[in-house]
């Protein structure tokens, strides 16, 4: 059966709202009995714009960390803050060049003060340990803020449910943003290996998303491509239709949570898992091959937000640059 029809079948209209809300909106944190942030649904006008907050005066992060503020794009609408990971050896070894990792909804990547509901990836914090333990290639990280118009940049397609258009469709700028203004100014700013092979894209949710497209139109950009938590089901599932054809030459990290919509909505749980699974399926018979080029994973505790995927962040960074990744196939 066409993965699209697919996707289709399995589709329920209550399923995708809850799914729709909780990407779109995001939620709010709270601690549960395992003192784990997870989200709880609320109104639009309570959950509002909460993840949009500014860039700090001076971050206080562990690491070299450099904010540059009202990036304009000819492109967008918004200009947006950039902030950026250098390695421990950056200063003291001004002819070495470093693999590069750009991640979406940069705001959530490193500080606390600026993350939705205070809780950040800690991605900083993650590779500092790797590095430490000498797992991982020292790397640059580029966090993206995100803007109000989020979900416009994430999506390639605007979205449609029983004739209403919803938001969306402007990811084909943010990609042209990514590639032919951001990308050639952190080349220029910083020492970086610019080919494919030693550039990489993170995000989840809409931002997983945003990276297929990434993966499909600009392969000769990017090299790896980590897809996290995605939301498939954004334009009707117009993502497995791309499946099939999608260049075989990426490195792909993918991964869902086991509670992506709330430990009290299993209906809504096993639906994006198995449009999660549908994705893995039609790459793997594409020409994919597991624990090669392509490594997917269900996290048993994964909720959806900030701090699951800061739980998990070590595995793509291993996967993709971690010391021992090119001798041996990866294993979580």
């Amino acid at each position: 059966m066409d993965l699209e029809i697919c996707f289709k079948n399995t589709l329920s209209k209550r399923i995708l709202r809850l799914t729709r809300f909780i990407c779109r909106h995001r939620g709010v944190h709270y601690l549960d009995e395992e003192s784990m942030p997870r989200r709880m649904e609320h109104s639009v006008e309570t959950v509002g714009f909460k993840f949009l907050q500014p860039a700090p005066e001076q971050t206080h992060l562990a690491g070299n960390i450099r904010l540059h503020r009202q990036f304009f794009s000819r492109y967008l609408e918004f200009e947006r803050s950039i902030i950026v990971y250098l390695p421990p050896s950056y200063k003291d070894n001004p002819y070495k060049r470093y693999p590069v990792l750009y991640m979406h909804d940069g705001n959530n990547v490193f500080d606390p003060r600026t993350s939705f509901a205070g809780v950040s990836w800690e991605v900083n914090d993650t590779v500092e340990k790797l590095v430490t333990q000498n797992k991982l290639e020292e790397i640059i990280v580029v966090g993206i803020y995100n803007t109000p118009a989020r979900l416009y940049e994430y999506t390639w397609t605007p979205m449609t449910l029983d004739n209403e258009m919803m938001q969306g469709g402007h990811g084909k700028k943010y990609a042209r943003f990514m590639v032919q203004e951001l990308k050639q100014f952190i080349d220029k700013e910083y020492r970086t290996l610019a080919d494919r092979q030693n550039t990489a894209v993170m995000g989840s949710s809409l931002g997983g998303l945003i990276n297929f497209y990434l993966g499909r139109h600009y392969s000769d950009i990017f090299g790896k491509i980590a897809i996290m938590s995605p939301s498939f089901w954004w334009g009707n599932g117009i993502a497995y239709k791309h499946a099939q054809n999608y260049p075989r030459d990426l490195r792909i990290w993918m991964d869902i949570g086991v509670y992506e919509c709330g430990s009290h909505q299993p209906k809504a749980n096993d639906y994006v898992i198995r449009q999660t699974r549908m994705m893995r399926e039609a790459l793997l018979q594409n020409g994919y091959e597991e624990n090669v080029n392509f490594r997917y994973f269900e996290d048993p505790h994964g909720h959806h937000n900030e701090y699951s995927w800061s739980k998990r962040v070590h595995r793509p960074l291993l996967f993709f640059f971690g010391k021992e990744q090119q001798q041996k196939p990866f294993s979580a």
